[in-house]
């Protein structure tokens, strides 16, 4: 289900429902001449698409934008680096609102700088505000309570900032882990298998010189990119999946 189209009783449904509400989100930045501007963006949205298309999630707008700091390129190559605190305020609100939906499994599949990046310690912070707000109205001393009794029993786990195989069960299907290193053999290939007609690999000859990061960019296998994207998706569907059943068990009463 993708937000954007759902009419106000298919939200409240979903809702009602426990559904779970996943986005993307990466960044607008340089990855060699080879690769689209938007690389972290596509592969982090071809997974959620993927994963909407095989269970039920409510499928959010994505998350384009982010700080990059201007690490690898500049305007002039289509990088925008946004700054940190107007990042954060816009998913802060983007969180308040989600909530007020009354949605509680909630997950962000981030791609952009790993799990210390300045992108996801915005999306973690934002994420733990809203918490702070809604437990600001329990008063004091409700962590001594029952964590069945309270208003949101999963409230540390309602907001998930996660990566593309947080989810995944390795070994995979090659020597792990995925391979992501900046627009190098990972990203290319993971966009090879998603979106191929964006890549051109003989734009790498323009260069006077490769940098470190696009070294083996050369070696990236279209196969090895699809194989390692259904991974993902596979270990994503499996996540919200089994949030939903234990979410099921709870409303029947039954311990998984």
């Amino acid at each position: 289900m993708k937000f954007a189209m759902l009419r106000p009783e298919q939200i409240r449904a979903a809702v009602q429902a426990n559904v779970p509400v996943l986005m993307a989100a990466g960044v607008m930045e340089y990855h060699g001449p080879h690769l689209p501007i938007g690389t972290d963006f596509l592969i982090a949205n071809s997974i959620c698409e993927a994963v909407e298309e095989r269970v039920e999630c409510v499928l959010f707008p994505p998350l384009p934008y982010g700080p990059t700091l201007s690490w690898a390129g500049d305007a002039e190559d289509g990088e925008m680096d946004f700054d940190s605190e107007p990042f954060f305020r816009y998913t802060q609100e983007m969180f308040r609102h989600i909530t007020a939906m009354g949605f509680r499994r909630i997950y962000v599949l981030q791609h952009h700088q790993g799990p210390e990046g300045l992108q996801v310690l915005c999306l973690k912070r934002a994420a733990m505000e809203v918490v702070r707000e809604m437990t600001a109205a329990w008063g004091s001393e409700w962590g001594r309570a029952d964590p069945a009794g309270l208003p949101v029993p999963n409230i540390f786990s309602m907001i998930q900032i996660a990566a593309l195989d947080t989810f995944s069960q390795y070994p995979g299907p090659l020597p792990g882990p995925v391979p992501v290193g900046h627009a190098g053999k990972g990203e290319t290939q993971l966009i090879m298998g998603a979106y191929p007609e964006t890549v051109r690999m003989d734009a790498l000859d323009s260069l006077p010189f490769l940098p470190e990061w696009l070294e083996d960019a050369s070696r990236a296998s279209p196969a090895e990119g699809r194989a390692w994207l259904e991974f993902c998706i596979v270990g994503w569907v499996h996540e919200l999946e089994k949030g939903r059943a234990i979410s099921q068990a709870a409303e029947d009463g039954k311990v998984l």
